[in-house]
């Protein structure tokens, strides 16, 4: 009598001869949430359990809900929620061929908070069910509820989208339907943090206890990272810059501005290349630095910046994880509050004004400003900010014109050069 076959179900025997029974999912049924069973070593009973399982897979794959709360619901095959679940799959949790992610785990972030509105709206339909007068529709709906911002954003995720089902042959070349939306890309962001308002944002921050909150703001202006990326920071990102790595005018810089003539900087790995950097640090913001490592060193803490006025246990909290970060844009947000205070208390309302409208990510934009201010090239700023050239050339070009020290170097310099040429006509007609 043959013996019955079902799907999934494998028996390993030991070397004692005893067999045990597990069904094991496919590569597909494991992305999408099914566990792996260890059904006993009765065969009768892991033959009704493999059957009972294999039973909510079929249910899965039509599309109707399963009880184990693990398993992702499956889409019906030709909705958009299906394409857009087949798009996170192979784009944004894809893999590049050398194991590197396909997507940056910020733009992942981005593309996901679009992809949930666009899933909301219509991933119950067929792909069909999008057509441009409906996209146009979305458009209108979101401007009126979300904003220009977030509807471009979702509008243009929407076009990527359909690119690639395009690429995939579920639709005929020049069928996008977001091809043309009809909103127009938002005005970027122009914020950049005056010396006035960082200066007091980071007394404030001290004044009221949080001095990680100051070193933040430091660490935004004097190297240009991202937020998530400095509340990572540990102790061994804080590391001495040996000479090799620089010419030698500019170790000797470097060591002459150091307390121990030992050159440090934060190591940082820069996200487009995904190359180590050290950016060498200097004055208040190396002190600062080496004040939060040491406080967190008293408590058996590696990281940098620290949630100063939680605990976790007895020891000094951290902004870690989601969870911290979220803690730490509340902090800021709180610091920013008492300094706009502060600035109405001394009758600064222009500067409470601006201090209000601050985000910490413009921290990133100021760095590239003041660099570019100080008449360094596009490619020098972007070794310490971790942007790629065309991108920091476009921040240049942007928000330069709009600063006064940006005004005040081209007079200087063509003064100079006025001078200059003054000089060697005179010197020609002496002689």
């Amino acid at each position: 009598m043959a013996k019955i076959r079902i799907p999934c179900l494998v028996g390993k025997t030991n070397k004692a001869g005893v067999t045990n029974w597990y069904w094991q999912p496919s590569k597909t049924l494991r992305e999408a949430g099914f566990d792996a069973l260890s059904l006993g070593r009765d065969e009768g009973v892991a033959l009704v359990a493999a059957r009972k399982r294999n039973a909510e897979v079929e249910l899965w794959k039509a599309g109707d809900k399963v009880k184990s709360v693990t398993v992702i619901e499956r889409k019906p095959v030709g909705t958009l929620g299906a394409l857009i679940e087949r798009y996170r799959r192979e784009v944004i949790n894809g893999k590049k061929p050398s194991g590197q992610p396909r997507i940056a785990a910020s733009t992942a972030k981005t593309y996901g908070t679009a992809l949930k509105r666009l899933e909301a709206w219509a991933g119950k339909h067929p792909i069909a069910f999008v057509t441009p007068a409906r996209v146009r529709v979305l458009r209108d709906k979101m401007l009126a509820t979300v904003g220009e911002h977030a509807a471009h954003q979702t509008l243009k995720m929407g076009r990527t989208l359909f690119a690639q089902a395009i690429a995939w042959d579920l639709l005929p070349p020049g069928a996008n339907p977001f091809q043309n939306f009809g909103l127009a890309t938002p005005a970027a962001r122009q914020v950049v943090w005056s010396p006035a308002a960082r200066e007091l944002i980071i007394a404030t921050a001290h004044k009221h206890g949080q001095p990680s909150i100051a070193l933040g703001i430091q660490l935004g202006f004097a190297i240009g990272q991202r937020e998530a990326d400095l509340l990572k920071l540990t102790a061994q990102h804080f590391v001495a810059i040996p000479e090799h790595k620089m010419q030698p005018e500019d170790f000797a810089t470097l060591a002459a501005l150091s307390p121990d003539g030992v050159p440090r900087g934060i190591r940082v790995r820069q996200g487009k290349t995904q190359a180590w950097i050290e950016v060498p640090v200097i004055g208040e913001v190396r002190e600062a630095i080496e004040a939060n490592i040491a406080t967190a060193r008293a408590v058996d803490r590696l990281n940098i910046l620290l949630d100063d006025t939680r605990l976790e246990g007895d020891r000094v909290a951290v902004y870690a994880g989601k969870a911290g970060q979220t803690r730490f844009q509340r902090d800021f947000a709180r610091v920013r509050e008492l300094a706009a205070a502060e600035a109405r208390k001394a009758l600064d309302e222009d500067l409470a004004a601006e201090i209000e409208g601050l985000w910490f990510m413009d921290l990133r934009r100021t760095c590239v400003v003041y660099l570019g201010e100080l008449g360094l090239d596009a490619h020098l700023i972007a070794a310490i900010t971790g942007h790629d050239i065309d991108e920091t050339q476009r921040i240049l070009k942007t928000y330069m014109p709009r600063t006064t020290g940006r005004a005040a170097r081209a007079i200087a310099l063509s003064s100079m050069r006025d001078q200059g040429q003054r000089d060697v006509a005179s010197g020609a007609n002496d002689g």
